[in-house]
């Protein structure tokens, strides 16, 4: 639940909160190189999930999350040997963030690691699912890259904002959000499943 009460704050809220200085349009990927892969199983059947989702009385959160998302995260999972996980709960003590108005307890959506069997240290990204306005996301997904970074004892780590057809991307490092300027999208679902490799590869290349 504590995640999801920092999702109301607003972005100039949200800095002074964690007291960090938020970046749009940066480029986070300024050294990305396509794989040149197509993922063309993949490709179709996330356009099939998308048209249904599109027609569908249960298009929620959950949903795209069970269908959409996981989907894309797994096959990033196969492809360059990472850790997916569902629902990972992190819990951190009041003590250890006495000056945040909410405690940094619950669970994410999603998280990719380099670990492929355990949820350990380092996490490489967390992921929020947002059905609507990805900006809804921003609180939760700061707060969740917060806790992650305070867990794990990490110097740095990404997070993801999605409603599963659009995929935006965000770095927290030495105190800074940074937001790719860009968004992707599952019609060209190789931009997102190569992106996720280049962030993994930013970790190896650190371990």
């Amino acid at each position: 639940m504590s995640f999801s009460e920092y999702k109301d704050y607003k972005a100039s809220e949200l800095e002074e909160i964690f007291k960090i200085h938020i970046k749009n349009n940066e480029l986070l990927f300024n050294h990305f190189k396509p794989s040149g892969e197509t993922y063309s199983t993949l490709q179709v059947d996330v356009k099939k999930m998308s048209s249904r989702l599109r027609l569908s009385k249960f298009d929620n959160e959950a949903t795209r999350g069970s269908l959409l998302v996981s989907r894309i995260l797994w096959e990033s999972g196969v492809v360059y040997n990472l850790g997916v996980f569902f629902e990972p709960p992190v819990n951190l003590s009041s003590e250890e963030t006495p000056d945040l108005p909410h405690q940094l307890n619950g669970k994410y959506d999603g998280a990719l690691s380099l670990d492929e069997i355990d949820f350990s240290s380092p996490i490489i990204s967390v992921v929020d699912v947002k059905k609507s306005s990805r900006s809804d996301g921003l609180g939760q997904c700061i707060a969740e890259m917060y806790a992650t970074l305070k867990e794990f004892k990490q110097d740095k780590v990404y997070g993801i904002i999605t409603d599963g057809e659009v995929w935006e991307f965000l770095r927290l490092e030495n105190a800074i959000l940074s937001v790719d300027e860009n968004n992707y999208y599952i019609k060209s679902v190789a931009d997102i499943v190569d992106r996720i490799g280049y962030i993994a590869g930013i970790f190896k290349k650190g371990c």
